[in-house]
């Protein structure tokens, strides 16, 4: 028998197989997210892991992690192992999967990493050439070039099917006599769908939409022996109790070949959505979001430029469902599972990723964060991506960092906008040149201006001698000596945040006193004052 011919080492059945997996209970839902380890993890793995997530966690379904490693070409060592960190990172926890410590597989239904289950696959191979739905084919590239050129020039469908399929018509005899040659062969699906035909297909994101049939002869298991993706997820899916199928739009185009399957192996189909790719705007107009082209296609970049885990998802969500923005407003401390997502109303015109958008929604994040959070946070990147900023912070009272990060909160988009706005506080100061301190614009135009307004909060601040326990306290007494020395009071503060900061750009002149305490707002004052003598 041919079956035998070319799978003599497989022993056991479909239903032996089968058994070994319990049945789902009816009313449960199941979900996966299956990435491919062949590079990065891509941001839309990460936008479509939350959809999966937000559907079990609205219905108390199960989810769960696989890992699709056929492509082994192109896979990435310890790309698994790093997708399985940073899903947790997002907080995306599976019920079942590699996740368990040291990647563990956690449930009933291991191996969930694909290359491990490939004498399963052969199991249904084996079963699928035995009822003469697959078969063996020997063409070879250049055979399958001659066939593509023939199929062109009669301006008929390209590829492998039918008339233009010589092995699906071949004897045992013919392929005996191959495999005694050497020759090397994939299975192929021998589809008794057809190319004049059309098949309605149910969609819960695009709806109803009718297509053409399979009618291609694909490739189900490749020359090296491991199966490709569309007969592996197939039976893994059947197998593991998958019921909703989420992916991007791209696979759109190969339901009907995996409708296909199902029907022929007598399987109920999952449902399946289809979500519009994540897209970009630049000099070639809109396009998919690219892992060749684009950093930000890589979930990564995100970490790098110091965004945080909570603006990732909360600008996921909006692309999910517009509508997550103006709820979030209202809803500042809610976790994004408590909006009311539905799948129907997901984005369906190809979502932008915008990073001014982007910035936007996370300096959002970032304002309304607690600000002993937000510091264990930047901590923690600090760690990772700038330990020498880190030792420096670290020699500074914690109660100082803080006061300096609750006054940031407001002014950076970022975590690598915190060192660019907070270095001169922990620096030595510095001498600002007098033409930031002279400004017409604020009613200083000359040195002698910045001299008295020097002075004045020099006096203050000597006078006062003790930390000032709030911003209000500091603008009562500076109020106060400004209104005493007949001056306005950006002819005062203007001078005071330049001489604390060096800086054009900074925190205001109060908010420097009040973080710098008053003994080294002293020190920076009157090192300035004295250069100006």
């Amino acid at each position: 028998m041919l079956e035998n011919l070319l799978f003599p080492e497989i022993k056991e059945t479909p239903e032996s197989i089968i058994a070994k997996y319990p049945r789902r209970e009816k009313w449960t839902v199941v979900t996966r997210i299956a990435p491919s380890p062949t590079w990065f993890l891509h941001i839309w793995a990460v936008y479509s892991a939350m959809l999966d997530k937000i559907i079990a966690h609205k219905n108390a379904w199960v989810f769960f992690l696989r890992i699709e490693d056929t492509d082994q070409k192109r896979e990435v060592e310890w790309a698994s192992e790093k997708f399985v960190d940073i899903f947790k990172i997002f907080w995306l926890n599976f019920d079942e999967g590699p996740v368990w410590e040291n990647y563990i597989d956690v449930w009933n239904y291991w191996p969930y990493t694909q290359s491990k289950r490939e004498y399963i696959y052969k199991v249904f191979l084996k079963d699928l050439i035995k009822k003469g739905l697959a078969y063996p084919c020997f063409l070879t590239e250049d055979e399958l070039n001659e066939t593509r050129a023939i199929q062109e020039a009669s301006k008929v469908a390209i590829w492998v099917y039918k008339e233009y399929s010589p092995w699906r018509y071949a004897s045992i005899d013919d392929v005996k006599k191959a495999l005694s040659e050497n020759k090397s062969f994939v299975i192929r699906l021998r589809s008794s769908w057809e190319i004049t035909k059309k098949i309605d297909v149910k969609d819960i994101i695009k709806w109803n939409i009718t297509t053409q049939e399979n009618f291609l002869d694909i490739v189900l298991c490749k020359a090296t022996g491991i199966p490709t993706y569309h007969f592996a997820h197939l039976i893994d899916d059947y197998l593991m109790g998958t019921t909703l199928v989420i992916r991007w739009d791209e696979w759109f185009a190969s339901l009907p070949l995996h409708l296909e399957l199902f029907s022929m192996m007598w399987w109920e189909a999952p449902q399946y959505a289809h979500y519009w790719p994540l897209v970009k705007i630049d000099w070639e107009g809109k396009r998919k979001l690219s892992k060749r082209k684009d950093l930000e296609a890589d979930v990564e970049f995100y970490f790098r430029e110091w965004y945080t885990v909570e603006w990732i998802i909360d600008f996921l969500s909006n692309i999910i469902n517009s509508s997550f923005e103006d709820w979030r407003k209202q809803n500042p401390h809610l976790s994004y599972l408590d909006f009311d997502f539905k799948l129907e109303k997901v984005n369906t015109a190809g979502a932008l990723v915008d990073i001014d958008k982007l910035n936007w929604v996370n300096s959002s994040v970032i304002k309304n964060m607690d600000t002993d959070l937000l510091y264990d946070k930047l901590i923690s990147y600090l760690e990772k991506y700038d330990n020498e900023y880190l030792n420096i912070i670290s020699k500074f009272p914690l109660e100082y960092n803080k006061k300096i990060v609750n006054e940031l909160k407001t002014k950076i988009r970022k975590f690598n906008e915190f060192k660019e706005n907070s270095f001169f506080f922990y620096e030595d100061s510095k001498l600002p040149n007098e033409e930031l301190l002279v400004n017409t614009k604020m009613k200083i135009d000359s040195i002698d201006v910045v001299k008295k307004a020097l002075e004045i909060s020099l006096d203050l601040l000597i006078s006062k001698w003790v930390d000032f326990q709030s911003i209000d306290e500091v603008k009562t007494a500076f109020v106060e000596k400004i209104i005493e020395a007949e001056m306005k009071n950006w002819q005062v503060l203007w001078p005071v945040r330049c001489a604390l900061s060096w800086e054009e750009f900074s925190p205001g002149a109060l908010e420097m006193v009040y973080i710098l305490w008053v003994k080294e707002s002293t020190i920076r004052l009157q090192k300035v004052l004295k250069t100006l003598k």
